[in-house]
């Protein structure tokens, strides 16, 4: 009996996740076939048929979890333009895949067993995925195929993933709690004790510390975008009116932009660091000096800070105070780092850098992943450079939050000496 309640439960959530999966595609996808036909509809060009809009629905699914575009030599408008590759994830829309695999996991809450549900929404979602591959593909355009099939399911599964194993639902309050949850629990339980006391006690306070120099930089880019959108509101409003699309073509375009607005706050972020950013082979947007060339008639890049004539050292203390102020906040979790540290120099030299090297790491995988290629010739570079921005976030960050961690890593005063052991 209780064979087949385990195999009965196990079903059940096998067919949860699937269904979960089902309805995660769909959603999206009958949106987007919303938007392209009415589009087509109402600017209807009798010589393209209405599965040219299909296929750009799915050619924009596909774009969304982050797959590449390969364009074929063609002429556009009356314009040759080379084969070129379009490589550029909107963060926006996999932000949306990534809630959707919260969803999923969510609707997998409180089951014995979670990787049953995980098999069903894999396999689901990775079947959408080739068999939309061929319907998107044209001669002219069409999705990368290995990107095609590798990408969706894995942004998609890994999130389903790991909100099943670490979301905040599944906490003591639930009356069973998922094996596997319970045996990542005690994995990390048993790495932790046999962990280096140097990693062990360096790992913690140096990843707080970084991601909040990182979330701080993105924070603040926010602000300053949403500042500098509303100040040159007119630029935004005429780029809009030269693009002369219909209604339902200006809200296709609003919605694009809103997909790649956190692609655009990271930009900032980089501009703040001084280490800028590109758009178009050539080009380079910082607070050192601005030189660009045609760029894309997007409204929304109406608000990037091009041409702003800010001193360049005025913008530099941003990172250095939010990395300042990230090492002095973190002193109540270097406890057990105060407790292994005897020298304050070896304490305050391996904090500073550990918070150095993770904030140069997450800003460098940032830039990798909402940087990409938007066109041929020199719209194939747009973005941050990943490297040259991972080592000037260090430069700027190690050197302060080692001074900052002589206060936060102090090691604690050594206890007296007992007078038997004084001999």
């Amino acid at each position: 009996m209780a064979e087949s309640a385990s195999g009965g439960t196990r079903r059940l959530s096998l067919l949860v996740g699937a269904l979960n999966a089902l309805f995660v595609v769909l959603v999206p996808v009958a949106a987007l076939v919303v938007v392209t036909s009415a589009v087509w509809l109402i600017e209807n060009d009798p010589t393209l048929p209405w599965v040219t809009s299909l296929r750009t629905a799915l050619d924009f699914w596909f774009v969304g979890h982050g797959v590449g575009l390969d364009v074929s030599a063609q002429t556009l408008v009356g314009i040759a333009s080379p084969a070129f590759s379009f490589a550029f994830a909107p963060i926006g829309m996999l932000l949306v895949v990534v809630m959707f695999g919260r969803r999923t996991a969510k609707k997998l809450r409180g089951s014995n067993e979670l990787w049953p549900g995980w098999l069903g929404a894999t396999l689901v979602y990775g079947a959408a995925s080739i068999i939309m591959l061929p319907l998107a593909s044209s001669p002219s355009v069409a999705p990368n195929a290995n990107e095609a099939v590798l990408f969706p399911v894995a942004l998609y599964g890994t999130s389903t993933i790991c909100f099943g194993l670490f979301g905040s639902w599944l906490d003591s309050k639930l009356e069973t709690q998922p094996s596997e949850r319970l045996a990542l629990l005690d994995w990390l339980a048993a790495r932790r004790e046999r962990a280096n006391w140097f990693f062990a006690s360096i790992s913690g306070p140096a990843f707080k510390a970084g991601t909040a120099v990182v979330v701080g930089l993105i924070g603040i880019s926010a602000v300053m975008l949403a500042v500098s959108l509303t100040l040159n509101w007119i630029s935004v409003t005429r780029l809009f009116e030269g693009l002369q699309v219909s209604f339902i073509g200006g809200i296709a375009l609003t919605i694009g932009q809103l997909l790649i607005l956190p692609n655009l706050v990271f930009y900032g972020a980089s501009w703040l660091t001084g280490a800028g950013f590109a758009i178009g082979a050539g080009s380079s947007i910082s607070p050192l000096g601005t030189q660009v060339g045609p760029i894309p008639a997007l409204p929304i890049l109406g608000g990037l800070p091009i041409g702003t004539n800010i001193p360049a050292l005025a913008v530099i203390v941003i990172p250095v105070a939010l990395a300042l102020f990230a090492t002095v906040m973190i002193k109540n979790h270097t406890k057990e780092l105060r407790f292994h540290f005897a020298s304050p120099i070896s304490a305050a030299l391996s904090l500073g850098i550990g918070v150095g090297v993770v904030a140069a790491v997450e800003a460098g995988l940032i830039a990798l992943l909402t940087s990409g290629s938007l066109g041929p010739g020199r719209l194939q570079q747009v973005g941050a450079n990943p490297l040259m921005l991972a080592a000037i976030v260090f430069a700027e960050v190690a050197p302060v939050s080692v001074l900052a961690a002589f206060y936060s890593a102090r090691p604690e005063k050594a206890a007296p000496i007992p007078d038997y052991l004084k001999r």
